[in-house]
């Protein structure tokens, strides 16, 4: 922009380009606002072979949804920039955005996409199944591997809830610990062996399988666990380094505290998906981004002249 600080000006940033972030960005296109979104990486769900429970979209893969998701936001105007967003300030009436290698951009509200963090288990051949036969959402990939035997890797306090929760679509469930000790105290292990799950303290040297399907956990001692597919619950972390540059609340668990129009504590900023903490599926980013889009449209000044660019 001649004469400008900033390298563009748009009525909304959004940061993140997952499903929430995308689905906010096509549903304030759609309303002639101007949109710039900020796009840092893959989508956590990018390496799932398929999506599952996205209704009207059967088998589509993470990749596919996402290239879609683009390519609608950029048939309505949408602007799109590769870039990591490194800081955002209040800047008067609005905010300045930062990406990470210094150029700016002028925004009047911010819309905050940026998910969670999971932590993968450090064991070889891990990432030759996940997303087609290792899994972290039982609900969205347990139905596919109902009544299967399945490794869960955890040894995390979420162990138990997490296997309850398997439980719904299968009871052959061994929980491996990865050379780790169990968590759980004797209650709590006395319920596992309740609905039939076993655990496993061993080291794991890999992952085993062919073409994506998992078919084996192997042990450090050389022993194997026959499966057909597992989950990981270790840890994930709700991406918030930004919302808390911008002095939005948190909540106990960590995740940006909003209210039922997902806007956060900080006047003109909203946060969608992931990182507010609800339950973590692509049905609900995509309403998360409609409903933040249309809050937000109402919330700026309707056109007093021509009307804005389509």
């Amino acid at each position: 922009m001649q004469n400008s600080p900033f390298t563009g000006v748009a009525e909304v940033g959004i940061v993140g380009a997952g499903t929430a972030g995308l689905a906010a960005a096509l549903t304030l296109r759609r309303h002639r606002r101007s949109v710039v979104i900020f796009d840092g990486g893959p989508a956590r769900n990018y390496w799932a072979r398929q999506v599952h429970g996205v209704l009207g979209l059967p088998g589509i893969s993470g990749q596919q949804l996402q290239t879609l998701g683009r390519q609608q936001v950029s048939d309505v105007g949408g602007k799109i920039v590769t870039a990591r967003i490194d800081e955002a300030q209040r800047d008067g009436d609005g905010f300045v955005v930062c990406e990470a290698d210094g150029r700016a951009w002028r925004v009047e509200r911010v819309v905050l996409a940026t998910g969670v963090r999971d932590t993968y288990p450090n064991i070889e051949g891990f990432f030759d199944f996940y997303g087609s036969s290792v899994f972290v959402c039982p609900h969205c990939d347990g139905y596919e591997v109902r009544d299967q035997p399945i490794a869960l890797v955890t040894w995390s306090p979420s162990m138990l809830p997490f296997t309850l929760t398997l439980t719904q679509w299968t009871r052959r469930i061994t929980i491996v610990t990865d050379g780790r000790a169990s968590p759980l105290g004797r209650d709590d292990r006395d319920r596992l062996t309740e609905i039939g799950a076993r655990v496993i303290t061993k080291d794991v040297r890999r992952f085993e399988g062919s073409n994506g399907q998992l078919q084996a956990l192997r042990f450090d001692d050389d022993t194997t666990l026959p499966v057909s597919a597992a989950f990981f619950a270790i840890e994930h972390t709700f991406r918030t380094a930004l919302a808390e540059r911008l002095g939005c609340r948190l909540r106990s668990g960590g995740c940006v505290d909003v209210d039922e129009h997902l806007r956060t504590s900080v006047d003109g900023v909203w946060a969608v998906g992931d990182v507010v903490g609800e339950e973590q599926l692509v049905p609900i980013a995509s309403a998360h981004g409609v409903k933040a889009g249309v809050d937000i449209h109402r919330t700026l000044p309707l056109p007093t002249g021509e009307l804005p660019p389509s």
